[in-house]
């Protein structure tokens, strides 16, 4: 029943007032891109780097790396990749 009704309420309907989006606003709070880092860095290119050297898009900001570029780092590094056939 719980769960039945969290579905129907995030299936509800659509107020005119909420879009979500501030017409007015919204190219002005657009920050740009940062500039793409396609070429391997030296402090990445090490033998334990297993990370191939392949361009890909960073979508949270916008701009293109590289991937060997993501080794050393401080953080977890997470490589998913999603092929459909």
């Amino acid at each position: 029943m719980l769960a039945g009704t969290f579905a129907l309420a995030a299936c509800g309907g659509d107020d005119a007032g909420s879009s979500g989006s501030n017409a007015e606003g919204d190219s002005a709070t657009e920050a740009p891109a940062p500039p793409d880092e396609v070429a391997v860095v030296p402090a990445s290119d090490i033998e334990s780097n297993v990370l191939p050297d392949v361009v890909v898009n960073n979508v949270t900001l916008g701009n293109q790396v590289n991937l060997r570029n993501m080794v050393p780092s401080e953080k977890p590094v997470l490589v998913w990749m999603w092929a459909p056939h």
